[in-house]
């Protein structure tokens, strides 16, 4: 049986696919008629006898190609993955025999990735300042927040401020920084009286994080890297792919999964009616995340503006504004649904 590229998402997988072959034909999985690069399945035995060591039957969780499509996006769709999958099974020996096995993640991985819920609730409602930190090194947590992005020379990021009177002047690119020590609230990020420099990659963005309203006046800086400077961050939207890191394999899984936990509430606005206790697990992730690795600081989506990223920097020595524009919101549009 052959294999080519189109029936994987993967685009590491891919590119060794279109790399690797020897020869062109029609493949026997996809709907591609079309003759393409192929390589025989057997090819890709070792990859997929890791992949499957990571899941555990398990009646209760999830066919195994929805959770493998649904978190890692392998397969260009789940039909065409079943295939793949069910081919596989005999030659492997694999513990499977239907791609459509219910299953989990190991226990291993499920214990690290897990201990996030475990560590909120303990931030918030038991220990916050002497919490246990040598779980965090049996859990090999020290080794999932290495920095993996860094802001290309002359990005520019931007930061609003949304104008207490109207008719006022832009702010100077001097005010347009991080607060003062003494008067800087608690943040997603940051702790009360630490503070730290929130960007957006998109000055759109910065509107709904800020959420301005109806014919709020802002401004808005831009902001970058000083000369020589490089700005280091650990990514959690980074794109993932098991192909290029299947030699190890349990950690890339338990960090991917793991960081997806972490941004979802990094991402989450607090509501009127939220304690900032909500903001204590990431606050106190952000504060771990600067003591074991050399990060600048972390880049997540922004839950309010889709297509959006937030950078969060621990310092704000390194940035510069260069320059404020001032705006005025002309419209609002709210969507709702029934609940």
């Amino acid at each position: 049986m052959h294999v080519c590229s189109n029936c994987f998402n993967d685009e590491e997988l891919k590119r060794f696919i279109e790399s690797d072959s020897s020869l062109k034909g029609i493949c026997d999985f996809c709907d591609n008629k079309a003759e393409s690069e192929i390589i025989k399945l057997d090819e890709l035995l070792d990859f997929f006898e890791e992949l499957l060591n990571i899941f555990e039957k398990n009646e209760e969780g999830k066919p195994l190609i929805e959770l493998i499509n649904e978190d890692w996006e392998l397969f260009s769709s789940n039909d065409v993955g079943s295939k793949i999958l069910a081919n596989l099974f005999l030659p492997l020996k694999s513990k499977f025999s239907n791609p459509n096995q219910n299953v989990t993640y190991t226990n291993e991985i499920i214990e690290c990735t897990s201990f996030w819920e475990t560590l909120k609730n303990d931030l918030k409602w038991e220990r916050r300042f002497l919490t246990n930190a040598k779980i965090f090194a049996e859990l090999g947590w020290d080794g999932f927040f290495n920095r993996n992005n860094s802001l290309q020379e002359g990005e520019i990021l931007y930061r609003a401020r949304v104008h207490k009177n109207d008719g006022q002047t832009a702010y100077p690119t001097t005010q347009m920084g991080s607060p003062e020590k003494k008067i800087a609230l608690a943040g997603r990020a940051n702790p009360q009286g630490i503070p730290y420099l929130y960007l957006s990659t998109l000055p759109d963005t910065t509107f709904y994080e800020t959420r301005a309203t109806y014919l709020d006046e802002i401004s808005i800086g831009e902001f970058i890297a000083k000369k020589d400077e490089v700005i280091n961050l650990v990514d959690f939207t980074a794109g993932i792919s098991l192909f290029l890191n299947i030699e190890n394999i349990n950690n890339y899984v338990k960090s991917v999964i793991l960081k997806k936990h972490i941004s979802i509430d990094l991402s989450k606005p607090l509501r009127r009616y939220d304690s900032e206790l909500e903001y204590i697990p990431t606050q106190f992730i952000c504060e771990f995340i600067r003591e074991i690795s050399d990060s600048d600081g972390i880049m997540f989506n922004s839950s309010l503006h889709i297509g959006g990223k937030n950078v969060v920097l621990f310092k704000e020595n390194k940035m510069e504004c260069i320059s404020v524009k001032k705006y005025k919101v002309t419209d609002v549009k709210i969507t709702h649904e029934l609940i």
